[in-house]
């Protein structure tokens, strides 16, 4: 994520970037933004999209996903599933290996699963086996009642065959078997150095594409070219940088002097003119992140549905995103729709009724609740430092004040502290977001779960309910339609603020070959290469 950056440079930027040519090749590395630095470098536990990348380079799943997001053969050449959708058989390659030579087995890919799950791991992505994926044993693990791998329905029945079985079919199995949710564990190294092994260069051990080689705080993780990879041969990158850029402006700088080769992002009131100068540069596109406001149900008066729902009714989203944030996101008034065609959920209540009917119902709630002129309600919208994050902030706190009188102030920090700050519930309003890992309501829907304890303290056992409903439908209209059943359940309770549907946004360098868009983000450097 980045800072935001006064208007007198951003115009001298974009002078500049209305000139520049081509960037020059300069040596055989490809370096790509990241935004603010990596939260965590340990692959059972991250759960930050951009450092999922690192992740999604260094580290191999059962599968793998090609430059526009299909899945394809990963570690696992190959694969079964059973007559009832219900067990999962993968066949993993001949001779697979982890970066210092040791043989790669299918019993590393379950130790994965099973330290992911530890409660002891503190990892944000065991929800991934037992409410995205219901794999038999999974939750009693993670709830902590056993530490029995036997109860576990993820299993190695030899060195070169995963069996996973599931309570439930899903449509959606292949697409939680990559890098970023099922990183193997290489156990020696893990036994030898603990959680340290994942940051330190010298010992870290990965099957990916590439190994991590380099890592300096608030600066750049460096990685190489992994020879031990199973398909060594087709990676034509020797080296990939990722570099912490904070501030989307600087990294637009950056980008333009030849030291960047894919942006993260691009500052939102030049989209425009780089679209008109450099059109072969830019690179946008649909993607899997949704954008919504969380209300913090434990700090009063937001544990009260009046207040939460006069405050998401008087945020103008068409506003927002046209005049304010101007990035291309899509204004939105449900949580989980959007993405799949064939889904057809619901939206919050009012989205029909226009923005002064929503403002007019917006006050009456919050005149309600006690709070006007005399005694204005006061709030702190926590954000992060990303340029078209701090104007949403800012924009949604002029809506609040000017309908509602409602005093809110910004405070915006670096993607990690925003993370903490989260799971802290140090925020009475959070700047939220989820990218999902596939295009479909499911997983979003299933991260809400509050048996999948996402942190937002909400309990509503009629939604766990439903989606164990959904998760028995084997029929996808049967199955959508049971999900749509959930979302309304999550909306009407209003625990958060629907607000846009997000765009990708990247400069890619004219060098860089075989980039396209991935809804899902996944674009693995093994993929691409440099001329």
């Amino acid at each position: 994520m980045r800072r935001l950056i006064g208007t007198a440079l951003s115009g001298l930027i974009l002078a500049a970037a209305l000139s520049f040519g081509n960037p020059v090749l300069a040596d055989d590395t490809l370096d790509r933004g990241i935004g603010s630095e990596w939260s965590s470098l340990d692959p059972h536990v991250n759960f930050d999209a951009a450092a999922g990348w690192i992740q999604m380079d260094a580290y191999e799943g059962l599968v793998t996903f090609d430059s526009t997001g299909k899945v394809i053969p990963g570690a696992a050449e190959s694969w079964d599933v059973s007559a009832d959708g219900k067990t999962w058989t993968f066949h993993l390659r001949d001779g697979l290996k982890w970066s210092n030579g040791d043989p790669l087995v299918a019993q590393d890919f379950v130790n994965g699963v099973m330290r992911t799950l530890n409660p002891d791991t503190a990892s944000e992505k065991g929800y991934y086996f037992y409410s995205v994926i219901q794999v038999k044993g999974a939750k009693a693990i993670a709830d902590g009642e056993t530490k029995d791998p036997a109860t576990l329905g993820f299993k190695a029945p030899d060195d070169r065959t995963v069996v996973v079985e599931l309570e439930s079919p899903n449509p959606h199995m292949l697409d939680i078997m990559g890098g970023f949710q099922v990183p193997p564990l290489h156990g020696p190294s893990f036994e030898a150095n603990g959680a340290a092994v994942f940051i330190d260069p010298t010992k870290v051990v990965s099957n990916g594409a590439y190994v991590i080689k380099e890592v300096v705080p608030q600066s750049h993780v460096l990685l190489e070219k992994n020879p031990n990879y199973w398909d060594a041969a087709n990676v034509k990158i020797p080296k990939v940088r990722y570099l912490v850029t904070e501030d989307v402006n600087t990294e637009l700088k950056r980008y333009q002097a030849g030291e960047i080769d894919i942006t993260y992002d691009i500052p939102v009131n030049q989209i425009e003119d780089l679209k008109a100068s450099v059109p072969d540069q830019v690179s946008i596109g649909p993607s899997t992140e949704v954008t919504y406001y969380s209300f913090n149900l434990k700090r009063p008066p937001l544990d009260n549905i009046d207040v939460r729902r006069a405050l998401s009714l008087a945020i103008d989203r068409e506003t927002l995103q046209a005049k304010i944030v101007k990035g291309g996101a899509i204004p939105s008034y449900s949580y989980a729709g959007g993405f799949d065609p064939d889904y057809h959920g619901p939206q919050i209540a009012e989205a029909t009724m226009t923005q002064a009917d929503r403002d007019a119902m917006a006050k009456e709630l919050l005149a309600k609740a006690g709070f006007g002129p005399d005694n204005p309600l006061k709030l702190k919208i926590v954000t992060t430092v990303a340029e078209d994050r701090v104007r949403l902030a800012q924009g949604v706190a002029l809506m609040w004040k000017k309908t509602l009188g409602v005093e809110a102030s910004v405070d915006s920090m670096e993607r990690k502290a925003w993370l903490d700050a989260f799971y802290a519930g140090d925020w009475d309003v959070f700047a939220d977001n989820l990218v999902g890992d596939f295009a479909g309501a499911e997983t979003f829907l299933a991260y809400m779960r509050p048996s999948a304890e996402p942190g937002y303290n909400w309990v509503k056992p009629e939604y766990d309910a439903a989606m164990d409903v959904a998760a028995q439908e084997v029929d996808p209209a049967a199955r959508n339609e049971k999900l749509a059943a959930a979302e309304k359940i999550l909306l009407d309770d209003t625990i958060f603020a629907p607000i846009a549907i997000e765009p990708t946004r990247h400069m890619v360098s004219p060098n860089v070959k075989g980039w396209a868009t991935s809804a899902a983000g996944y674009n693995n450097s093994q993929f691409l290469s440099l001329e």
